[in-house]
C-alpha cells in the first residue's frame, strides 16, 4: 500500500473513496491517486485482457482512419519537428501509430491487450504484446515517445518513466495525453462531490490510478530530466461518459428504490448544468479536461 507523493516524495493523506478504492491526495502538488492498486496479474487477467472486453469496440480496418481531436493536435506538433522514430505505448488497435506512419515516421508500439495488438499487427504494424519493460528495446532506440491516455492507467508512472528515459535518444521528445484535474469541469463537479455525495466522475478505478494535473506532471517529467516545450489541452468532456462513470444507473437497477431514482436525476441534472456552464466558459478559459504535454530531453 502506497501513501508517499510519487513526484514530492512526501507522506500523503486519505482523500475520498469511490467504488470501494481509496485515494489519497498530495498537499504539495495536488496529485490524486489509488492507494491499494490492482496487481499487474490483475491488469494482466481481469482488466485489459482480451477476455475482458476492454476496448473491444475498436475497429478492426485501418484504413480510412481519421485523428481524434487530441490526435490531430499531437500530428499537428509532430509535422513541424523532424521525422524519426516514435513508439506508441498503450497503442491498442494501432489508429495513431497508422496515423503517424502515414505522416512520415518509423513506428512501433507496445500494447497489453492481446485482441487489439493483433488488430494493429494485422494492419501491417508493428507491435509487441506486454508491458515496455518486456519489450526488450535497447537505449537510445526512439526519437518520439507517445503515451496517449496511459500513464494514469500504469502502477508506477516513475518506472515506466525510467524505462521512457533509457530507450529515448539524446534529443529525444515525449508526448503524454492524460486526463487534467486542474480544469473547470473537475472543480466544479468536485464541489457537486462535497455538497451533495455526488460520485466525483473524474475519479475511474480501477483504470485510472493516478490522477494529474499541468503543473504536478510538469514535475514528474522535470525529475526525468525533460523541459515542457508545450501544452495543448483537449476538447470538454462527453456528458454521456461522466454520467455513466458516476454509476448511478447501476445503482438505481441494483435496488430500484425511489430515493435512488430521485438522487440519480438530480445529480444528472446537476452534471448537465454544469456540463453547459462548461462550454459557455470554455472560450475564457485555455485548459480543459485532458492536458496535451510535449517534453524534450
Amino acid at each position: 500500500m502506497k501513501t508517499e507523493c510519487i513526484i514530492c516524495k512526501i507522506p500523503t493523506t486519505y482523500f475520498l473513496t469511490k467504488d470501494g478504492y481509496s485515494y489519497n491526495r498530495c498537499s504539495s502538488c495536488g496529485l490524486v491517486f489509488v492507494v491499494s492498486e490492482p496487481s499487474n496479474q490483475v491488469k494482466v487477467r481481469d482488466l485489459y485482457s482480451e477476455q475482458s472486453g476492454y476496448q473491444g469496440n475498436k475497429k478492426k480496418s485501418l484504413i480510412g482512419t481519421t485523428a481524434s481531436p487530441n490526435q490531430e493536435k499531437v500530428l499537428s506538433w509532430l509535422s513541424r519537428q523532424k521525422k524519426g522514430r516514435l513508439l506508441d505505448i498503450g497503442c491498442s488497435n494501432g489508429e495513431f501509430m497508422w496515423l503517424a506512419k502515414e505522416a512520415g515516421f518509423e513506428v512501433l508500439g507496445v500494447e497489453l491487450n492481446k485482441r487489439t495488438a493483433d488488430i494493429a499487427r494485422g494492419n501491417g504494424l508493428n507491435v509487441i504484446s506486454g508491458f515496455l519493460e518486456d519489450a526488450g528495446f535497447a537505449d537510445n532506440s526512439f526519437d518520439y515517445v507517445y503515451m496517449g491516455d496511459l500513464i494514469e492507467h500504469v502502477e508506477s508512472p516513475n518506472a515506466l518513466m525510467e524505462q521512457v528515459k533509457r530507450v529515448l535518444r539524446q534529443e529525444g521528445k515525449v508526448v503524454i495525453v492524460t486526463p487534467n484535474l486542474d480544469c473547470f469541469w473537475s472543480k466544479a463537479t468536485y464541489k457537486l462531490y462535497q455538497w451533495f455525495g455526488i460520485p466525483w466522475s473524474s475519479l475511474t478505478p480501477p483504470y485510472h490510478l493516478f490522477q494529474f494535473s499541468t503543473l504536478n506532471l510538469d514535475s514528474l517529467m522535470s525529475h526525468y530530466g525533460f523541459t515542457s516545450q508545450k501544452h495543448m489541452y483537449g476538447l470538454p468532456p462527453r456528458l454521456s461518459y461522466e454520467l455513466g462513470s458516476l454509476h448511478l444507473l447501476k445503482r438505481y437497477k441494483q435496488g430500484k428504490t425511489i430515493l435512488s431514482l430521485v438522487f440519480m436525476c438530480f445529480s444528472f441534472f446537476l452534471y448537465a448544468v454544469v456540463y453547459v456552464m462548461n462550454f459557455a466558459s470554455k472560450p475564457f478559459r485555455e485548459k480543459d479536461l485532458s492536458v496535451i504535454g510535449m517534453y524534450g530531453k
